[in-house]
């Protein structure tokens, strides 16, 4: 993990995660909220923490380099502040390794981009991602460096990539040596992140806060137990609802965003 100012989030994403783990190495670039202090209340011997200072969008690739040279397992995990996993997902992963994974080069999650609140979701056609044959929000986030000889990480933050010892960026690898999941994790970069503010001008959030309708989650969606198991005191509770202010907006807003991506359409 590589964070900074995530403390709405960082305390679910990593919970979600920790049971399925052996070690988490988490890189802090600077935060100035609770992200720290809040990683530090785990009293877990599996977290891993260090605070690291960037200068530019380049250090970003180097720290994610660091971290890769110090993972000892051929598996691992990449996963960020704001990324929270249902528990049946972590299962899917494993147990595709565990059957599958000598075989596996990596694995392809797929996401619901969280607006407003945790229960909505972006329409999939928004933003799509084109990975391994398949189309949607998905994302890599699992790699197997065993059969990825020279495995390491070079261009400029938000598009570093993984490359083999040829130069090949594994993105472009066989589809065959991928697996995508069912599952789905919860994709929080839309909300608001850090309880100093939604917009914070910092390298990772980018200014992502975003205000739209979307798809309400169904029965059908394995929402993540960490939003419902206790937690401590000072931990934000990020289940409330979206605001009557925000649901005015989006209603106001998405259909001139519909109409705009329509017309990117047919321009592109």
């Amino acid at each position: 993990m590589l964070v900074k100012n995530e403390d709405r989030l960082i305390w679910y994403a990593i919970s979600s995660v920790l049971p399925f783990v052996d070690k988490i190495i988490i890189f802090d670039t600077g935060s100035q909220d609770k992200t720290v202090e809040i990683v530090h209340s785990f009293q877990s011997k599996k977290i891993h923490l260090e605070v690291k200072a960037i200068t530019n969008l380049k250090d970003i690739a180097h720290l994610r380099q660091e971290q890769l040279d110090k993972t000892e397992s051929d598996w691992f995990w990449i996963v960020d502040g704001d990324e929270i996993y249902p528990y049946s997902l972590c299962r899917e992963i494993l147990n595709i390794i565990k059957i599958q994974g000598d075989g596996l080069e990596g694995i392809a999650v797929r996401r619901y981009d969280l607006l407003g609140d945790i229960y909505h979701y972006q329409d999939e056609t928004v933003g799509t991602y084109e990975l391994f044959g398949k189309k949607g929000h998905l994302v890599l986030r699992l790699i197997n460096k065993k059969n990825l000889p020279g495995l390491h990480i070079k261009g400029i933050y938000p598009y570093e990539g993984y490359y083999d010892n040829k130069e090949s960026e594994i993105i472009y690898h066989s589809s065959e040596k991928f697996y995508i999941t069912q599952g789905r994790l919860f994709h929080s970069m839309y909300l608001r992140r850090s309880t100093l503010g939604s917009n914070l001008s910092d390298t990772f959030h980018r200014r992502k806060y975003k205000i739209e309708t979307g798809h309400k989650m169904g029965n059908s969606q394995n929402f993540p137990e960490v939003f419902n198991i206790p937690r401590p005191d000072d931990i934000p509770d990020v289940t409330g609802r979206r605001s009557l202010q925000y649901e005015l907006i989006a209603h106001l807003i998405t259909p001139i965003k519909v109409i705009k991506r329509n017309l990117f359409k047919i321009i592109s």
